[in-house]
């Protein structure tokens, strides 16, 4: 490759990379939803987290005041919006915010280990596994917190 058609390749990529990121990020993230299985898996991972949450002593002060089967529709639609997947969040982001303020440390982390091992029992790849972590791990416990 001649340095002209690689500066011109650079220009083009840096360019296409600026204007294009967000438009980027919603196309990945709408293929994460699909490759972690849909909303049959999301659904799956917000009933499996929110039930063995439930059973959690370390919970119980907080998750003991919810409605699971109320909830997990609910969970399932922010997580499917969070992923791209063309839900309707049920949630805003300054009640995600206020939600996070109703869960300790502790019980942040507690709800992280069993989102962990909802999603590893329902998402085999690992590489969506770890997308998806990312998407909405830094939120769970405001999710929660908000449904609560």
């Amino acid at each position: 490759m001649n340095m002209r058609v690689l500066g011109r390749w650079l220009a083009v990529t840096m360019f296409s990379t600026a204007l294009g990121v967000s438009q980027i990020n919603a196309q990945t993230m709408g293929s994460l939803f699909q490759m972690a299985g849909g909303m049959d898996s999301v659904s799956k991972l917000a009933s499996g987290l929110l039930k063995a949450s439930a059973s959690d002593p370390r919970l119980a002060g907080v998750m003991g005041k919810m409605n699971v089967g109320a909830a997990s529709p609910k969970l399932a639609n922010q997580i499917c919006s969070m992923l791209g997947g063309g839900c309707k969040a049920p949630l805003t982001d300054r009640q995600i915010t206020a939600g996070a303020s109703k869960l300790d440390a502790s019980q942040t982390s507690a709800l992280s280990e069993h989102f962990s091992s909802v999603l590893g029992s329902v998402v085999h790849n690992p590489l969506v596994k770890e997308g998806v972590s990312k998407a909405i791990g830094p939120k769970l416990g405001g999710m929660v917190g908000a449904l609560i």
